[in-house]
């Protein structure tokens, strides 16, 4: 593993890590090259010839061919897939359809936005919804915390896979076992887990699991997808609709909506189809080097970064024992802005984060140990 992760021919497939120490896909992921490749003859040739590339079959199967492979990765049914064009729309459309009329959705004070702000926005609306957010201890908290609150007046329990600041991974089974019990629906976002942690809907039994194109799934910005269960898609009627939500788009028949019945009735809109296509294609990437062997490999490099950060004085890491690809850490006394202005300046410059002022370390695929060597040796001169 470490440096054996990539090949010659993979390492060619990222070409700014010749020049850029990059340690950032928690923010944005690097595209391979095939990827950029294919979505840019897509769309080129779309833009040039419009209906001569885009028959009305070859627009079904961009959608077609990206729920086969989204279902790929999540290890569900290809009816259970819906596509979206952000997590951000997935969470609200999926939220808005669930017309909760009261009860608790149960959440954190450390979720990144867009996951809390939607049931603010419902609970605005109805002073019957109460939106509890379970408060962190030092940015985590245990899988008690979350058990603990969810009970009979429970509703729905609104979570990220992977928490974007601190990588701390939840246990979705525990969660979802305990939410079902009471009744309650549990809705993941996966978008800092999905393209390094296995998934398998059917294990994890969560009911909506959301993840978006350009992180760890290395696609480009402006798609998502979606798995809703059956069970659940069977009672929703969707808040946007449109021209696509019909069971027979191609009929154009502007006095009857009569829904698909799967979750393609959540679909809607005309919409960037090239960046559908470079998504089914990262997923195609990602799985030929093999899930599960790039979650060793990112293990493994995140794993040796946090030993040689215990070795620096006044740095204090935030990480759980139970995370993702995700380092997070403060250090003492200094000003990690300052510390991130001077990693930019270096003949290699380091690319990282910057999250509620600490440094925050996301690598990948295309990173090596070297890299993580690089980045402590750096730091540790600055430092002192």
């Amino acid at each position: 593993m470490g440096d054996k992760m990539l090949t010659k021919e993979t390492k060619n497939d990222f070409p700014a890590t010749k020049a850029v120490n990059y340690l950032s896909t928690a923010s944005i992921g690097l595209v391979p090259n095939p990827v950029v490749e294919k979505t840019l003859e897509f769309s080129e040739d779309l833009a040039k010839n419009g209906t001569l590339t885009l028959s009305e079959e070859k627009e079904v199967m961009v959608y077609d061919n990206l729920r086969t492979t989204g279902s790929e990765l999540f290890r569900c049914d290809t009816q259970d897939i819906a596509v979206f064009n952000s997590v951000t729309e997935a969470l609200n459309s999926i939220a808005w359809s669930l017309d909760i009329k009261k009860g608790k959705i149960i959440s954190t004070n450390i979720e990144f936005p867009s996951i809390t702000y939607p049931w603010l926005r419902i609970a605005d609306k109805n002073e019957n919804i109460q939106v509890k957010l379970i408060n962190a201890n030092n940015w985590c908290f245990t899988i008690e915390d979350i058990l603990n609150a969810i009970d009979k007046e429970t509703r729905v329990v609104f979570l990220s896979h992977v928490e974007y600041l601190t990588g701390q991974q939840h246990d979705l089974k525990k969660i979802a076992k305990q939410a079902h019990e009471f009744g309650a629906l549990v809705v993941i976002d996966g978008i800092q887990a999905a393209g390094y942690i296995p998934l398998n809907m059917r294990e994890l039994n969560v009911d909506v699991y959301i993840t978006g194109s350009y992180k760890w799934l290395l696609a480009p910005f402006g798609t998502a997808i979606a798995y809703i269960s059956k069970e659940l898609c069977d009672t929703l009627t969707p808040v946007f609709v449109g021209w696509r939500s019909a069971e027979d788009m191609w009929n154009l028949n502007p006095v009857e909506l009569k829904y698909p019945l799967t979750v393609r009735k959540f679909e809607y809109s005309t919409s960037a189809y090239g960046v559908k296509v470079g998504l089914a294609e990262s997923i195609k990437y990602l799985q030929k080097i093999g899930i599960e062997k790039i979650q060793a490999h990112n293990w493994k490099l995140t794993e040796r970064l946090v030993k040689e950060l215990n070795g620096i004085d006044r740095i204090e890491i935030i990480a759980p024992e139970n995370r993702g690809s995700i380092i997070t850490f403060k250090i003492d006394g200094r000003d990690s802005q300052e510390v991130n202005k001077k990693l930019k300046k270096l003949k290699r410059p380091v690319e990282l984060t910057i999250r509620q002022d600490m440094i925050r370390i996301s690598p990948h695929i295309y990173n090596t140990e070297s890299d993580i060597i690089h980045f402590i040796d750096n730091l540790t001169q600055i430092l002192s």
